[in-house]
């Protein structure tokens, strides 16, 4: 509709100050019945409830696979779970459905997702293969669910825990030692390396298990192939340990190894052992070392920029630099 004013002074009059939020309900309730699917987007991120749950739900999860996720709201999220679920428990879907969520999956009811039916395998493939951005308090419920479906025993057998991946990190540090180390040694290299989501607690159980004379044994007498398979846990070697490490092994501790190991642990590390290292992982060392002897970047830049970098700054800045190395 088209208003005419006397004068652009009362025209002025009629432009409201803030944005009228019942406008967009007002206007998706008057042109419902003709609303396409091209507008799905729209109204996933606009539009009310009534029209949204006219969108079927492979439209939905088509919208959800090619959107950035994070910009919708939790209560479209749980309409779009609920029409995907149509009135259902999670078991009844496959990965596709978990793919096109997400990192929303944080915003489903706790209670679904314990339904989740991991005998479906591209269900399981998904979860454990996928580095979602989940909170770990989710991960234990995806993990109490695989419980539920699998057996309390699933750490007796060393193909159920590699079939894991990342829902490994799910179980709680009480549940990983019940693992045995006959077992443990096992395990594939692939779970190993998707461990670092684990908590501190958990990746220590699992350095204990490790380092069982049934496993891998201590550390000292771990070749350059042991150091390969658990580098994910050679983080938690005691400090008094490191310097027992064989010669040959050194080479194998990968730079991200490096960049993540405790920085009162490196000053353990013997000259010998220093110049063993691949020149990536010696680069990164040196760098770290230098960063704790000498001055830090903060009190570099206060003597020659007369300004100090907050914390937050100041890690930036040495991450940034050993992300460069």
């Amino acid at each position: 509709m088209i208003y005419d004013y006397e004068d652009d002074k009362n025209s002025m009059r009629a432009i409201s100050d803030k944005e009228d939020l019942e406008m967009y309900e007002d206007f998706y309730e008057e042109f419902d019945n003709y609303l396409s699917v091209d507008h799905s987007m729209n109204i996933i991120f606009f539009g009310p409830a009534s029209s949204f749950l006219r969108i079927d739900a492979e439209s939905i999860l088509h919208v959800l696979v090619h959107i950035k996720k994070q910009y919708i709201p939790i209560e479209k999220v749980l309409l779009a779970w609920d029409t995907i679920t149509d009135g259902k428990t999670a078991a009844f879907l496959q990965g596709r459905e978990f793919l096109a969520f997400g990192s929303l999956l944080n915003s489903v009811p706790e209670e679904d997702l314990y339904y989740v039916n991991f005998g479906v395998p591209s269900v399981l493939k998904y979860f454990s293969k996928q580095p979602l951005k989940l909170k770990d308090r989710k991960y234990g419920i995806l993990a109490a669910a695989y419980k539920r479906y699998f057996g309390d025993m699933w750490f007796t057998n060393g193909t159920y825990i590699d079939d894991l991946g990342y829902l490994l990190c799910g179980f709680p540090a009480v549940d990983l030692k019940l693992i045995e180390p006959n077992v443990f040694k096992e395990v594939n290299l692939d779970i190993l390396n998707r461990i670092d989501r684990c908590s501190v607690e958990q990746t220590q159980v699992l350095y204990d298990i490790a380092t069982h004379h049934d496993a891998y044994g201590k550390p000292f007498k771990w070749s350059s192939h042991e150091i390969g398979r658990l580098s994910a846990l050679l983080t938690c070697i005691p400090a008094k340990e490191i310097s027992s490490l064989q010669l040959e092994a050194i080479a194998a501790i990968t730079p991200n190894v490096m960049k993540t190991m405790n920085q009162n642990k490196l000053e353990f590390f013997t000259k010998q052992q220093i110049y063993r290292m691949s020149q990536k992982t010696r680069r990164i060392f040196m760098l770290r070392m230098q960063l704790k002897s000498s001055l830090s970047t903060n009190q570099i830049s206060q003597r020659k920029f007369g300004f100090s970098l907050k914390p937050c700054a100041h890690l930036l800045v040495v991450n940034m630099v050993i992300l460069f190395l």
